[in-house]
């Protein structure tokens, strides 16, 4: 197996590729914590999303004006939790992974819910501090919303990967990116395009079919086609959900980008290695 450094120096073009590197070298152990500790909040999450958008759809073709009186059903509303729930056990998980990629290639799915409790908590409240951070920036204007986002980016990897509270996360990622703003806003921009184009991937097909079954007249009734719009869509939720991942990772190789540009950890230990 080719030796695979994650402290180093990178460019853009070297994150990009290194984060499909990583995942194509770990897919076995991530992929199987993904499975067990992830994929379940989920399939669970999708399937009660799509349950209550079959409600909706079959409602918005099959009797339009019933929409006016519509209410939110209690599936949607636990789905969106467990989808919370979801989304912080994969930054946990994954974040975690690195993290001990760092210091062996064998990774057992069990190690990987070491800290998971403290490590999910301290990034909930990283969540709610960024969030409130480019919320009120975005306030003032929509520039100093994106330059604070920007400047918070590898915050979850700091927490992470040296331990650190929410708060001091926060103060390391503006530190860390304090120089290199455009940079990271590249590796984010173009990290975003990639995981949005492999979403549309997936929705075109589904949205050329649902345009086919509309004009041929092969669902009279609504029913039908709002089943597979509530299906598809809690399948999407699922899988967009997953190709986070590769954000998280080219998040996290930056992060260790960034340290070495600013403090050039791993030179020095090479240089303690030698000596």
């Amino acid at each position: 197996m080719k030796e695979f450094t994650l402290q180093k120096y990178r460019d853009l073009g070297a994150i990009l590729s290194d984060s499909f590197m990583y995942v194509r070298i770990h897919y076995k152990s991530l992929g199987k914590g993904l499975l067990l500790f992830v994929f379940p909040f989920y399939l669970v999450s999708g399937l009660l999303v799509g349950n209550a958008y079959t409600s909706i759809f079959t409602a918005a073709f099959s009797n339009p004006e019933s929409m006016e009186n519509m209410m939110l059903g209690g599936d949607l509303w636990l789905g969106i939790l467990l989808l919370g729930l979801a989304s912080g056990s994969l930054f946990t998980i994954t974040l975690k992974h690195v993290q001990l990629a760092r210091h062996t290639e064998d990774i057992e799915a069990m190690d990987l819910l070491e800290d998971f409790g403290r490590n999910f908590l301290t990034l909930v409240g990283l969540y709610f501090l960024v969030i409130f951070a480019v919320g009120f920036s975005f306030l003032l204007l929509i520039i100093p919303g994106i330059y604070v986002g920007i400047k918070l980016f590898v915050s979850p990897a700091a927490a992470i990967l040296e331990d650190r509270n929410p708060f001091d996360a926060i103060a390391r990622s503006w530190e860390l990116v304090e120089g290199h703003w455009w940079f990271t806003f590249a590796v984010y921009l173009v990290m975003y395009f990639i995981t949005t184009f492999m979403t549309y991937v997936l929705i075109i097909p589904f949205t050329m079919v649902i345009t086919f079954m509309s004009a041929s007249g092969l669902d009279t009734t609504g029913e039908g086609l709002g089943s597979i719009m509530g299906v598809f869509y809690g399948i999407l939720i699922i899988l967009a959900s997953l190709f986070s991942v590769l954000l998280l990772i080219a998040m996290s190789l930056h992060y260790f980008n960034l340290v070495e540009r600013k403090e050039g950890v791993g030179l020095r230990e090479e240089i303690e290695q030698l000596a």
